[in-house]
């Protein structure tokens, strides 16, 4: 009796050390370099954008990883701040937008997870994208999303239509979400 009762704590130890990082990962705002080459980005974005610098991967432990921009309140954001980027992509209305500095010549992973669509009388569908890519140092982009309209979303290159090559991204590790 006394082992089960033991493993049993140890289980919900474990699972509220789970759900604490990733409380982490949606309350801890996205940390611009403070040093180093740099290039800037803009999001536009209906749902929750997160960042992991210097990584092709996510894990919310890394330094400097954090949210960039979300139009729900209640989260860690950077929502409104501007680099006095030129303008591009047009912001609709609940679109959070923000602008921010990201380290260059280095992975840049971003995670995009929209307010999720009602998918029948008790299911809610989500849009989860990951990806990254290498920002070139002193370059302005723009990343625009808007859930299931395009998933992935649109990385550019501000002055260039075409798309900046993007990689696909999952977890670094089985517990970098956790």
């Amino acid at each position: 009796m006394k082992t089960a009762l033991s493993l049993g704590l140890l289980a919900a130890a474990l699972c509220g050390c789970g759900n604490m990082a990733a409380v982490k990962s949606f309350n801890t705002p996205y940390a611009s370099p403070v040093a180093g080459d740099t290039a800037r980005l803009r999001v536009v974005a209906n749902g929750m954008v997160r960042a992991v610098p210097e990584k092709d991967c996510v894990d919310w432990y890394s330094p400097g990883a954090g949210v960039i921009a979300v139009p729900t309140e209640g989260f860690a954001d950077r929502n409104g701040e501007s680099l006095g980027m030129p303008a591009s992509a047009a912001v609709q209305a609940g679109d959070a937008v923000s602008e921010v500095l990201v380290p260059a010549g280095k992975p840049f992973t971003l995670h995009f997870l929209d307010r999720g669509q009602s998918a029948g009388y008790d299911r809610v569908q989500n849009c989860l994208g990951m990806f990254s890519f290498v920002p070139e140092k002193g370059a302005d982009y723009e990343f625009v999303v808007h859930g299931y309209s395009a998933c992935d979303g649109s990385l550019k290159r501000l002055g260039d239509t075409r798309e900046v090559p993007k990689r696909k991204a999952d977890y670094c590790s089985a517990i970098a979400n956790f």
